[in-house]
């Protein structure tokens, strides 16, 4: 799978994993799970502003900030923290691993033919978004120290980890729980067969690249051997007993 090919499938498998936050922002109660029941209705807040506001514009308001807020949650929320800190609740494990499940998946599906392709589709989805939020910090830290102190502290409150360790940890945990998937996916679509076929036909080429080249030593060498007639000068070879073009003997 090519570095082309690669990059593509991981910026398409980021901004699918956008629509899927908003699934379990929406559906599942991300953000109630998350904070353990201390903000709840986070989703009909947003519904009613959305009614309040009205028409396309309200619709948008309230799909928009239930991705960003669902995205947000899943980037600095690690798996492990759900596992450590809320062992019994199956809904938000559900909730923080299912959007990389399908993101992996539909991504998967659309680019890779293998599993080692699914595996890096996947991982290039985690991948992806690792840079930007480690650029988002340092660019904050260059701008505002302050503002990195404060971010590390509220991180540090929620998870137990500053927030390069919580965002990095989130990723790459969500992204591997993924690539799981993006594999099985990419089994689904892996041909042998069709692998073979180019291993043969790669093999055939070198083959007839191998005699083509024995070919051409094989004319120049004969080239280097041949003469010119005596009698009309037209070339003949070491193997001519008479001129091929004027029939006179070879001296």
């Amino acid at each position: 799978m090519g570095f082309k090919r690669v990059f593509c499938s991981g910026c398409l498998g980021m901004l699918c994993l956008i629509p899927m936050a908003y699934i379990s922002f929406r559906f599942l109660n991300l953000s109630e799970g998350i904070t353990g029941g201390l903000i709840q209705n986070v989703d009909d807040a947003l519904g009613a502003i959305s009614s309040l506001l009205g028409g396309v514009g309200g619709l948008a308001i309230e799909i928009i900030g239930g991705m960003l807020i669902g995205v947000a949650l899943i980037l600095l929320f690690p798996l492990h923290w759900s596992i450590f800190y809320r062992p019994e609740d199956i809904g938000l494990i559900l909730a923080v691993t299912l959007p990389w499940i399908l993101c992996c998946v539909i991504t998967s599906g659309l680019f890779a033919r293998s599993p080692k392709q699914g595996v890096h589709t996947s991982l290039a989805i985690g991948i992806g978004y690792a840079i930007i939020l480690i650029v988002i910090y340092l660019v904050l830290s260059i701008a505002s120290p302050l503002i990195t102190v404060i971010l590390d502290g509220v991180l540090i409150g929620l998870t137990d980890l500053p927030y390069l360790g919580a965002v990095l940890t989130a990723i790459f945990e969500g992204c591997l729980v993924g690539a799981v998937f993006g594999g099985f996916v990419g089994s689904l679509k892996y041909k042998p067969k069709d692998a073979k076929e180019k291993k043969e036909k790669a093999k055939g080429k070198e083959e007839v690249s191998e005699l083509s080249e024995e070919s051409r030593a094989i004319e120049s060498s004969v080239l280097a051997e041949a003469s010119s007639c005596s009698n009309c000068g037209a070339k003949i070879t070491s193997d001519d007993l008479f001129c091929t073009n004027c029939g006179a003997k070879k001296p």
